[in-house]
């Protein structure tokens, strides 16, 4: 782009074409072809564009249903998976086009379609309790005193982990070809990481300890309470575990709790704060006892809440906004 600029300004300056090619060490013909694009559309014709390339062997409402075929497949409760073989033959079947098979994994990705991991879903799980639960205006109305207005509540999201001598493993880069080898240990020491984070202020609270009670979980409240700033109100959303107890926050003034719907972790993004401090820290590793367990955890949700907006991006939710209109 600077070139061509550069082209046009020596034009514009009465320079004639050849000179302004000899100047810039370029053809004629590329000064020729930037002047007119110049001329023709000003500065944005100065803009590279995008080579056309050869044209998809489908038509726009093809691709729409070979995604449509791609998402039903998808969500299938019969097992199995779909494969590039498989999407070659449908697409011939189908549309009575012929992809070579290398084609079809660059086709997916125009289409916005990746190779990822399914999540977990309970068989008891309901979705519609879940968007019910989405709607926490309402509930957070119910739930907290009459004089608190809905934009002076902090959400916190909470919950625990179990780290331990009996790890996971997690992928990790290396030579092609080749599985790198990972320890998986026979011992059962492990500690409980309790941890919550407010998305819209990227406040952290945590506590490491080797079984999980009621006692704990107030000692878990207290600290958001104390973290809580004057005139602020804290409604921390959590499981149904049984130490999961809504009277644990009676001596505290400025908590509530409300309860996520059963079987639905993918609404406690915590759930991926754990995935995060494993890939990146806990995976992959022995634990000579409890004390060395304490310190990699440690180490793992220090190195996590160093970044209070790591923390908002990854804790965020778009239906948790409930004091907007």
């Amino acid at each position: 782009m600077r070139m061509r600029l550069l082209a046009v300004a020596h034009f514009k300056a009465g320079k004639n074409r050849a000179k302004v090619a000899r100047t810039l060490n370029v053809s004629r013909r590329m000064v020729n072809e930037w002047v007119a694009n110049y001329l023709k559309g000003g500065i944005s014709g100065l803009e590279s564009k995008k080579p056309s390339g050869r044209p998809s062997l489908l038509t726009e409402q093809q691709k729409a249903e070979l995604v449509e075929y791609i998402e039903k497949q998808s969500e299938s409760c019969k097992g199995g998976r779909l494969n590039g073989e498989m999407l070659q033959r449908y697409i011939q079947q189908v549309f009575a086009v012929n992809y070579h098979q290398n084609s079809i994994y660059p086709l997916l990705k125009s289409l916005g379609i990746s190779w990822t991991t399914s999540r977990y879903k309970h068989p008891k799980q309901s979705l519609e309790a879940q968007e019910e639960f989405k709607k926490l205006q309402i509930e957070t109305i119910k739930l907290i005193a009459g004089h608190i207005a809905l934009d002076k509540v902090d959400f916190w999201f909470q919950d625990e982990a179990r780290i331990g001598q009996q790890n996971t493993t997690t992928r990790l880069w290396s030579k092609k070809g080749c599985r790198p080898r990972a320890v998986k240990q026979q011992q059962f020491d492990y500690a409980y990481l309790f941890g919550a984070a407010c998305p819209a202020t990227g406040e952290t609270e945590a506590l490491i300890v080797p079984h999980v009670d009621k006692n704990i979980m107030t000692q878990h409240l207290e600290q958001i309470s104390e973290k809580t700033k004057p005139g602020r109100y804290a409604v921390v959303i959590m499981d149904g575990a049984g130490w999961h107890q809504a009277s644990l926050v009676e001596g505290l003034k400025n908590v509530d709790i409300i309860k996520l719907p059963p079987y639905s972790p993918e609404l406690n993004p915590i759930e991926q704060v754990w995935s995060w401090l494993r890939q990146h820290h806990l995976a992959n590793r022995c634990f000579s006892g409890y004390d060395d367990i304490v310190d990699a955890c440690s180490t793992a949700w220090n190195d996590f809440v160093s970044d209070a907006k790591r923390v908002t991006k990854m804790c965020s939710r778009d239906w948790l906004e409930v004091g907007k209109t």
